[in-house]
């Protein structure tokens, strides 16, 4: 990333970040994820943002980079994409913003990234959170179970 790009223009990189993901990316979980301590991105020094948005870029550069992608359905709540078999992005599906920021907030130290947004089209839900990473065990520990009731 440019060190050259005035805080200005990096807020503005964050907000076309938003846009085109459909929710929030920057979450305050995510900001403390990546720089150690939770806060809104709005109030970010210059040098955060950019520590801030290379994160995203090193994420999104990491997309494996294959043809061979798969749905996985894994009831009407929960879908995984998989690259070549393994597992890249899983959507969870919320009837709530508040129960998918919960969500949110309890799988955070459990994957790479989080995002929560409103449902798009791979979900039975009104609101979705998107998870990069996820642990496996993790997914395990979540199990149908947990979903059913944050999905109340």
């Amino acid at each position: 990333m440019a060190i050259s790009l005035s805080k200005e223009q990096l807020i503005h990189e964050i907000a076309v970040i938003h846009r085109r993901q459909k929710g929030t990316v920057f979450s305050p979980g995510v900001i403390g994820k990546i720089l150690g301590h939770p806060q809104s991105w709005r109030s970010l020094k210059k040098d955060e943002l950019i520590a801030v948005l290379e994160a995203w870029h090193h994420l999104l550069q990491s997309c494996p980079k294959t043809a061979n992608w798969e749905t996985v359905e894994r009831g009407d709540r929960r879908v995984s994409l998989l690259a070549d078999g393994q597992p890249w992005v899983d959507y969870f599906g919320f009837p709530s913003l508040q129960s998918a920021e919960t969500f949110l907030n309890e799988v955070l130290p459990h994957c790479d990234w989080a995002i929560v947004r409103s449902s798009g089209k791979r979900v039975n839900a009104s609101f979705e959170c998107k998870v990069w990473g996820l642990t496996p065990d993790y997914l395990a520990a979540i199990g149908s179970q947990r979903l059913a009731v944050c999905a109340r």
